[in-house]
């Protein structure tokens, strides 16, 4: 029960999309990706799928990437599209129900997933937009998106590795 009402006083914080941070320019694009969990464990994710999937699991951090940056120029040329932050909660079930399936799915199916979710994402960044320099304020958010990309590398290469030790030594106590 304490753990179902700590997560409910923090679910405010798991929608990145306030005007408070667009105030324009690298930084506030920067910061965009960061000030919400629904952007952290989507693009997280993304990069643990990337690394679980195949050995060209780095198209997934293009086709998101890609995706993500051609929809927020949608989204700052005011284009309107509906259920955007319902797209967004959805990528992060998506993205994380491919970890499991990681290697069982086609490559390229999973970079269709993943760029399709990588358009909500996108349209989010660029339809808040609210500054002068937008081309600075996409560098923003699509480097803190990269870095997001690899720290889920990483927390999925670190996952595998534990698995592995954790195999060797039930082996060896088997033996």
């Amino acid at each position: 029960m304490k753990m179902l009402l700590m997560l409910l006083s923090f679910s405010a914080l798991a929608f990145g999309h306030t005007t408070t941070l667009e105030s324009g320019g690298f930084g506030s694009g920067f910061l965009h990706p960061i000030s919400g969990l629904d952007h952290i464990l989507a693009m997280v994710g993304v990069g643990m799928v990337a690394f679980l999937s195949q050995k060209k699991g780095y198209l997934l951090l293009v086709a998101f990437m890609g995706a993500m940056m051609l929809a927020a120029v949608i989204g700052f040329m005011g284009v309107e599209i509906l259920f955007i932050e319902e797209g967004i909660l959805l990528s992060i079930a998506v993205v994380f129900a491919l970890i499991g399936y990681a290697k069982k799915i086609s490559l390229n199916v999973i970079i269709a997933i993943i760029a399709f979710f990588g358009m909500f994402h996108g349209f989010a960044h660029g339809s808040e937009f609210q500054g002068r320099n937008f081309v600075t304020y996409m560098l923003g958010f699509s480097l803190t998106t990269l870095m997001l990309h690899l720290s889920g590398i990483v927390l999925a290469y670190g996952y595998t590795r534990i698995l592995e030790k954790r195999s060797q030594v039930e082996a060896l106590e088997l033996a």
